[in-house]
């Protein structure tokens, strides 16, 4: 694979995009992009970069964020143990390093929230050590280039292609890590192939054997669980009851009361009574559903009105909207919620 280095490398520094994380690829900052950039579009993820940039622009700043911040920050981004588990690698990184990214793989590996794609990325970009960085566009062109016929979500190919990577890595490995990632993010992507396009047409087998679309090839999806909730939002008329969520998928941040089935106005008012509230009157919100990447919510809503808000943390209109991190699945309530 030797002879894709250049044309790559050449073919990179004529066409790769303006983006902010390549401005000042300090570790600080490229693990932020990182970490946000998993499961997410880069375009979704460019104001939420400059921002959390803004307030927290080093790791001693990421280390002391209060939860509440930092969730706010992340939010609309999901997957929210990726925030928590950048505050637990800024931690480290403080009491263990000084505050200074380590520049040895086998310490950088062991980093909370630290994979060896992220790890890679870091130290190539960074330092400039001959680390691969492998993700889903670097699987999907090396797959189309080679015709790998292997499933390249199992552990064993990325393995593989990392270790055919880092032999052929050049002294720019920073660089041919993002090449090859830019060439699957504009060129080689998974829908829209563009060989006219790519530096590797003339050596890539796909290519000569118009089997473009026969790969990578994955093994297929499982079906998304489906799971029927009901989210009572419960308010009297001035503040409202946002509770940490308990257990399971986002854990510990605000919630609604959440049932894990759906109820009917009776029920849900009853299912009120039993947390110690007096139900004055409810409203029975619009359905919604939400998409996590092994789950699909369907979500029943209500809101109820009480008398009082008894012990239960509560929060102005304002405060929900500029403080609390409120996740997606139930900031679609809002607006009905507060109107």
């Amino acid at each position: 694979m030797k002879e894709i280095v250049e044309p790559l490398l050449n073919w990179f520094e004529l066409n790769k995009r303006d983006l902010e994380w390549r401005k000042n690829p300090s570790p600080y900052e490229i693990l932020i992009s990182e970490i946000m950039l998993q499961q997410t579009r880069v375009e979704a993820v460019r104001s939420y970069y400059i921002q959390f940039l803004k307030e927290l622009p080093d790791f001693n700043a990421l280390a002391q964020c209060p939860e509440e911040k930092l969730m706010k920050l992340w939010q609309g981004l999901g997957y929210y143990n990726r925030a928590r588990n950048l505050k637990k690698c800024a931690i480290e990184v403080i009491e263990k390093y000084n505050g200074i990214f380590p520049n040895r793989y086998d310490m950088a590996i062991h980093l909370p929230g630290i994979g060896d794609y992220t790890c890679g990325a870091i130290l190539s970009r960074a330092y400039h050590l001959r680390y691969a960085a492998i993700d889903g566009n670097v699987l999907r062109v090396l797959s189309r280039y080679l015709c790998f016929e292997e499933d390249i979500l199992k552990d064993k190919t990325k393995k593989h292609f990392k270790e055919e990577v880092e032999k052929i890595m050049p002294e720019e490995a920073g660089k041919f890590n993002e090449a090859l990632m830019e060439l699957g993010a504009t060129v080689c992507m998974p829908k829209v192939i563009l060989c006219s396009q790519c530096p590797l047409s003339s050596t890539c087998k796909a290519n000569k054997n118009n089997t473009q679309k026969l790969y990578p090839k994955k093994a297929e999806k499982k079906e998304k669980k489906i799971l029927e909730y009901t989210a009572i939002f419960i308010t009297d008329g001035i503040k409202y009851c946002f509770i940490p969520k308990p257990n399971g998928v986002l854990k510990d941040l605000p919630s609604p009361f959440l049932v894990e089935k759906f109820l009917t106005t009776m029920d849900a008012l009853e299912y009120t009574t039993t947390l110690g509230f007096t139900p004055l009157r409810e409203i029975q919100l619009e359905d919604k559903i939400h998409i996590f990447t092994h789950q699909k919510w369907l979500i029943k809503g209500y809101k109820i009105i009480v008398s009082s808000l008894l012990h239960y943390p509560a929060y102005t209109s304002e405060e929900i909207k500029n403080r609390l991190g409120i996740p997606t699945c139930f900031k679609q309530f809002i607006p009905e919620v507060l109107d």
